[in-house]
């Protein structure tokens, strides 16, 4: 048995609400878990490791960056009575630029809208498309109504997973349209 939250119970209001001749017929529901998918999929794994490699890279860089800093500020330490004051502003503005660089840097490799998010859903929209076909077939094959992501958080009420969960079934499709797809290559 799956029961979510409150979002769950007001999409089943809304359902209700703008298609009550789906409360008087038959209406025949189903669900997958994305986050299985993810899990199973070795389309979604191969990304995963691309996308793990790509962050450990640019942290590392940004590790790499971060001690250029740290030794910048020893040197300045260590010098700073033997310099004038003309070089002391020189490498203070060398020193700050660097702090600029390293946190530009971690934004654009690392931030909500860096790289590593845009490479992610590069990697992964065609899978995507992949599972949406497949996912529109397995609808209109076995006459789905509806089906939800459990995983997308607040979707269902209730729902059977003996029953309803089509994630098995899913995945099956897919594996098929993957063993089709390197048969016809």
């Amino acid at each position: 048995m799956k029961r979510l939250g409150v979002p769950s119970i007001i999409m089943a209001l809304l359902l209700s609400a703008f298609f009550p001749a789906a409360l008087q017929a038959d209406v025949k529901i189903g669900y997958i878990d994305s986050e299985i998918l993810r899990e199973r999929m070795p389309e979604f794994q191969q990304i995963q490791r691309e996308i793990e490699r790509l962050r450990q890279q640019y942290e590392q860089e940004a590790l790499d960056r971060q001690s250029k800093l740290v030794k910048l500020q020893e040197d300045f330490q260590k010098q700073e009575l033997l310099l004038s004051e003309a070089k002391k502003t020189q490498m203070q503005v060398e020193f700050e630029e660097a702090v600029q660089q390293l946190q530009e840097f971690t934004q654009d490799k690392l931030g909500p809208n860096g790289e590593l998010i845009r490479k992610n859903i590069e990697l992964s929209s065609p899978i995507f498309e992949k599972v949406n076909a497949a996912l529109e077939e397995l609808a209109q094959a076995e006459s789905y109504d509806f089906i939800f992501d459990v995983a997308s958080n607040g979707a269902i009420v209730y729902a059977d997973p003996e029953r309803y969960n089509l994630t098995e079934s899913l995945l099956e499709k897919l594996e098929e349209a993957r063993e089709a797809q390197e048969a016809g290559q």
